[in-house]
């Protein structure tokens, strides 16, 4: 397989503009510079697997990958950082949450289209719940990595 840098740039404009928007949004969160760029780069990492995985065969996998990566960032970054992983986490999900799905399955409800509206909002919610549980599982797994090399030995935060 070849890569030819007109295609690779055309995949990270995807990523780069997530993280611009996070970047927006950690902004409004009252974030601090470093830290706006640690949560963008959250963002640009779940965006860049979600737009690596094939989007016909499930939509709401693709999201649960994406965020268990923003998540496991998230936490790494924390970790470094000596904050608590939701500074990062939330802001890292923003490109992610199912903002149209919501808006299309209301838009179908006020235009009478029951069975739209149905269909929609259940992939809706299925997309929000897998986020969840890819934000749940990342959570657990850095509980259980950073608590243990914790016990190991004190690391000096400094």
């Amino acid at each position: 397989m070849i890569l030819d840098p007109s295609s690779l740039l055309g995949w990270l404009k995807g990523p780069f503009f997530a993280a611009c928007a996070t970047s927006g949004f950690s902004v409004l969160f009252g974030l601090h510079s470093s830290d706006v760029f640690l949560a963008s780069g959250g963002a640009a990492v779940g965006w860049a697997v979600f737009q690596s995985l094939p989007q016909s065969g499930s939509p709401a996998f693709a999201t649960f990958l994406a965020a268990l990566a923003a998540g496991l960032y998230s936490e790494i970054a924390g970790w470094f950082r000596a904050k608590p992983a939701t500074v990062y986490m939330i802001a890292s999900i923003i490109p992610l949450v199912p903002g149209g799905g919501m808006y299309y399955m209301m838009l179908s409800t006020l235009e009478g289209n029951s069975a739209k509206s149905v269909e929609i909002g259940m992939a809706t919610l299925m997309t929000a719940f897998s986020i969840a549980l890819g934000l749940a599982v990342a959570n657990a797994i850095g509980r259980i990595v950073f608590t243990s090399s914790l016990r190991g030995g004190k690391r000096n935060r400094q």
